[in-house]
């Protein structure tokens, strides 16, 4: 009698851990802390909605997690894309679209022979040779974390100086109306007078170039409400207005 190759299979994975109840148990302690972080987070750093009575300073919100860190690290192409190297800006559309390939495409990660990059061989030997278990699955998804890691440290570095919590200090009922409600249409406002401030406006903030040096009408300086203008609002409010 031919012995069944899922027989073999099952007997491979004795003792080790399953879908039911193992991994469960273990995705769902898991997003139970996820919860839980949350909900702390909301409770300690909550957005400020007592306007106009309770106003928030225009720079409160640094260092403080918040949802807009994650858009503001596909925004980086107009902190520091500017200047003479704001002609690199049309690849900026296509970052977003990359990463999300690169998602669509982690659940064949390891279908990647890492086993050929010097250094990860042995590591990816050893693993094939361990029983199926949260070992052996820690084991197989390190280069997934090394790029959660590298995605989380650059959310960090674009976001944690943000004034998030400011907006309402100048975006208030206390400042006037137009503050307080956006335009009744918005793509109308931007396509006519965002754009006529963008076109001619004279001003620019503190006349600085992009060396950083003063500069009286010279050489070439950041633009007027233009996205570049927009980035340095959500990190300097109180300087860029």
């Amino acid at each position: 009698m031919e012995n069944n190759p899922l027989d073999e299979k099952k007997g491979k994975n004795k003792g080790g851990l399953h879908w039911w109840p193992n991994y469960l148990i273990v995705l769902s302690l898991a997003m139970v802390i996820l919860l839980a972080f949350m909900v702390l987070l909301s409770k300690t750093y909550f957005v400020p909605f007592e306007a106009p009575d309770i106003v928030p300073l225009p720079d409160e919100g640094e260092n403080i997690p918040g949802p807009e860190w994650i858009f503001l690290l596909f925004w980086q192409g107009f902190w520091s894309l500017s200047g003479s190297l704001k002609k690199y800006l049309p690849i900026m559309p296509i970052i977003p679209f990359a990463l999300l390939a690169f998602f669509m495409a982690l659940p064949f990660m390891h279908k990647i022979p890492f086993g050929r990059i010097p250094g990860l061989k042995g590591l990816m030997e050893k693993a094939r040779s361990m029983q199926s278990g949260l070992k052996k699955s820690f084991m197989y998804a390190i280069p997934t974390l090394i790029f959660a890691f590298v995605l989380f440290l650059g959310v960090y570095k674009s976001g944690h100086q943000a004034k998030v919590l400011g907006c309402d200090s100048c975006h208030s009922p206390a400042m006037g109306a137009r503050q307080a409600i956006p335009p009744v249409n918005v793509a109308k406002y931007y396509s006519t007078e965002r754009a006529l401030q963008i076109g001619v406006g004279k001003y620019r903030a503190g006349k600085i170039d992009t060396e950083g040096k003063q500069n009286y009408g010279e050489g070439e300086v950041q633009g007027y409400k233009d996205a570049n203008w927009q980035m340095r609002h959500m990190y300097e409010p109180t300087f860029t207005w």
